[in-house]
């Protein structure tokens, strides 16, 4: 049925303009090619614009990379420091993060304090249940629970340790950790 109704659009759209139907109210209304439509949309380009830290920028890098990518950029020593901290910033946006939990779990002991703390603020984000959805890897919640508390023994950092307990927390919430497992500060 919509194959049929594609081809009499088609066919209506390509007339000369000298063969108009009776009835015929208006000229057919151009389409935009597919170049216009996808310009500005190429993966440079959101990586680009998603660098700022922008939500809606970091939400459309998310969707036109996935969550593989981004893990793989974030867990990436040879990309470039823009590039893995927008990465980090951009799993908080898709829907199934539990692929990249365990990129994040790592990056969480990075002696790069200010990637550490990206990556804490992803978890922390991401930890609480969210809508029910069927995972992808839900054994990346656990993983990420066991690099948390083994991470916790070693950070001094106030903030880092905060939000390191807040991540814990939310996955509390999910059942992959013991609340009695948690440090209080």
């Amino acid at each position: 049925m919509r194959a049929h109704a594609l081809v009499a659009l088609l066919l209506l759209g390509c007339r000369k303009p000298g063969n108009a139907l009776a009835g015929d109210a208006a000229p057919p209304v151009p389409v935009p090619s597919t170049s216009v439509l996808l310009e500005g949309s190429s993966p440079e380009r959101a990586w680009v614009d998603a660098r700022g830290g922008d939500p809606l920028e970091l939400a459309r890098l998310a969707n036109l990379e996935g969550v593989h990518k981004l893990a793989e950029v974030a867990g990436n020593e040879h990309a470039s420091t823009e590039d893995r901290a927008t990465a980090l910033r951009a799993i908080a946006m898709v829907s199934d993060p539990s692929p990249a939990l365990e990129v994040l779990a790592r990056t969480v002991s990075d002696p790069v304090v200010d990637r550490s703390v990206l990556a804490l603020q992803t978890l922390a984000a991401v930890a609480p249940r969210r809508a029910p959805m069927e995972e992808l890897e839900p054994a990346g919640y656990r993983i990420a629970a066991d690099a948390l508390l083994s991470a916790l023994k070693t950070l001094q950092d106030p903030v880092r340790r905060e939000l390191a307990i807040r991540a814990l927390l939310g996955l509390s919430d999910r059942g992959v950790v013991a609340k009695t497992a948690i440090p209080a500060r």
